[in-house]
């Protein structure tokens, strides 16, 4: 793939950045690549022209190096050649000289570190995507009597993905889990912690714990894991036939949770220390909600805003939950347009369940 950089900026189309040469096996451009000898041409004329390689024989390729003076530096990192670099001289300048070559090559050799570093950060970036999208849920679960929207949105200003996920969990007697967690860190390894946990979760809550308890036996789990990153997490078990929730948080931000006749509460659930830290117990905060109250449970880049405390930016997010929409969907997806318009610095996750309860005369299954 090329990338150009020429003062008259008239490099045509066949040299547009981001355009890609393929040098098959057996072209002179390949030879050139396997040998990895630099190539110092004084003067490109007429002649030199007419022995171009066919991959760079092109309008635009003659036009830039007709009547130069052109040095060909191979980019090579751990031992294999990436790619090349083409120093050119106009003809009105001094032609390039062997005591040039040093320089370049030391041009050369800094750009394939950047190169080289650059793939493996792309290839991490991409791995920890496919990771934690594969393992976010989609689409929504339907259940009884809760209703359920979420969001992720990567961070638009840095290339890898962090730790953040959420997980929905049917449990007996149409209850369900309701899961929100954040890894500290970003890139692929806070990708995989994420995972483990996010299993640890669901495998734990197989065993239908009490929040407080499953959050202690993840801790736990955490400890024999060996990773040094931290990891917040909020759970919260809702019985839709009593109305009834319990909630237990591992360092995370305080769900909001927005009542049928619009009033909003920062719900006051006690926090223990994030998971990891070891040796910590989790206490829980039971309540009663009424059908139709909507409960938030969000990641800092949310909220997270220079300037503005956390817990009022949370006040203000329960306000603003209070208009109606037509569908919890639509809420969701109006919530994260306010919030964050042009953009945002962290990655955002955004759990949302409509409790509406089962009328007593439901069956049960």
């Amino acid at each position: 793939m090329a990338a150009v950089h020429h003062e008259d900026l008239d490099c045509r189309e066949e040299l547009r950045p981001g355009k890609t040469f393929v040098y098959t096996t057996g072209t002179a451009m390949a030879r050139f690549l396997a040998e990895i000898e630099p190539v110092l041409i004084p003067h490109v004329g007429d002649e030199v022209l007419q022995q171009l390689p066919a991959e760079l024989d092109s309008p635009a390729a003659r036009l830039v190096l007709k009547g130069s003076s052109v040095l060909l530096v191979h980019l090579v990192a751990h031992g294999g050649a990436l790619g090349f670099l083409v120093f050119g001289r106009k003809p009105d300048r001094p032609a390039f000289v062997a005591a040039d070559l040093t320089a370049c090559e030391e041009v050369a050799e800094r750009a394939a570190v950047a190169l080289h570093h650059a793939r493996i950060h792309s290839d991490e970036a991409t791995a920890s995507a496919v990771l934690q999208r594969s393992l976010l849920p989609t689409p929504p679960p339907r259940l009884p009597g809760v209703e359920i929207a979420y969001r992720y949105h990567p961070s638009s200003h840095t290339t890898q993905v962090g730790g953040d996920w959420i997980d929905v969990i049917p449990l007996p007697g149409h209850r369900v889990g309701l899961v929100i967690g954040d890894v500290a860190g970003h890139g692929l390894h806070a990708a995989v912690v994420m995972g483990q946990l996010r299993t640890a979760v669901r495998t734990l809550a197989t065993l239908d714990l009490p929040p407080g308890r499953l959050l202690a036996q993840l801790d736990a789990f955490a400890q024999h894991l060996g990773h040094t990153q931290l990891a917040t997490c909020l759970y919260c078990v809702y019985d839709p036939t009593t109305g009834r929730s319990a909630l237990a948080s591992a360092g995370h931000l305080p769900p909001v949770l927005v009542g049928p006749d619009g009033s909003n509460d920062l719900l006051k659930v006690p926090v223990g220390a994030p998971i990891g830290v070891g040796s910590v117990t989790f206490d829980t905060l039971e309540l009663l909600t009424d059908p139709g109250s909507l409960l938030l449970l969000c990641t800092d880049g949310l909220v997270e805003t220079r300037g503005q405390d956390i817990e009022e930016a949370l006040h203000a997010l329960g306000r603003r939950l209070t208009a109606q929409h037509s569908s919890l969907e639509d809420t969701c997806e109006a919530l994260m347009r306010r919030q964050h318009p042009e953009g945002h610095h962290d990655d955002i996750t955004v759990l949302m369940a409509r409790l509406n309860g089962i009328p007593c005369d439901s069956p049960r299954k």
